[in-house]
């Protein structure tokens, strides 16, 4: 799985906000039937929200992106600019998180270099990691770890690094982030303290989240379109 061939070039891209119950079904409305034909019409791969129901942030917006080039284009700043009800909507947030990040690792091995997210639910370990051997996370999911995920019923696994942004997109996420798509509400909660107590004082930073997609559509029906369920 270490450098597989079909190894996505392309970038990941979260942003993220807090945002009040009440104004949740606003945003959504405005994402699905304004801002995403926004970005897509400007080039981004892919697009999706996810609602979360443990951990940091209420919304995570995750999207995959062929260049971080992108952002600098006049397609993309002019976004902000033509949509009159983005201010009105996310006025609301209260907290927010914009980071890039270039994908490290990749399992299972990607079958061609088409877009991959594609999951109903995901769960996101955040962290620094300050042991100069950075191989030493690939090697650890390599191992192993990526494996007992999947068998858990996970259909991705992904080990990101920030890199650089727009000039508006000054993260102050830590550096890595592990990223884990699932069919249903993810079945481990202990990703995030094996991470940490396999390697010790060289892991801070952690935070994580845990939501389930609100666009596009869930595949399953089960999935809560609006109703929020109880944290893990």
């Amino acid at each position: 799985m270490k450098n597989p061939p079909n190894h996505p070039g392309r970038k990941l891209y979260t942003s993220e906000l807090d945002i009040d119950e009440e104004h949740i079904d606003a945003f959504v409305n405005w994402y699905a039937f304004r801002h995403a034909p926004d970005i897509y019409q400007i080039g981004f791969d892919l697009c999706t929200c996810y609602r979360g129901v443990a951990g940091d942030m209420t919304i995570l917006d995750l999207y995959e992106i062929g260049s971080v080039d992108i952002f600098d284009t006049p397609q993309y700043r002019s976004i902000a600019q033509t949509d009159p009800y983005s201010a009105e909507i996310l006025a609301e947030r209260h907290k927010k998180a914009h980071t890039v990040y270039s994908q490290v690792f990749v399992a299972p091995e990607p079958v061609d270099a088409r877009a991959l997210l594609n999951a109903d639910w995901i769960s996101v370990e955040r962290f620094d990691f300050t042991d100069p051997d950075k191989d030493r996370l690939v090697d650890y999911l390599d191992a192993g770890e990526a494996e007992r995920i999947l068998l858990a019923g996970a259909k991705r696994v992904r080990l990101a690094a920030r890199t650089k942004a727009g000039p508006q997109h000054v993260s102050h996420r830590p550096h890595y982030m592990l990223l884990v798509e699932w069919p249903q509400r993810p079945s481990l909660e202990d990703v995030g303290k094996r991470l940490s107590g396999h390697f010790g004082a060289a892991i801070s930073d952690q935070s994580f989240f845990v939501g389930y997609r609100l666009y596009p559509w869930p595949d399953r029906k089960d999935v809560p379109p609006r109703q929020r369920v109880a944290g893990g």
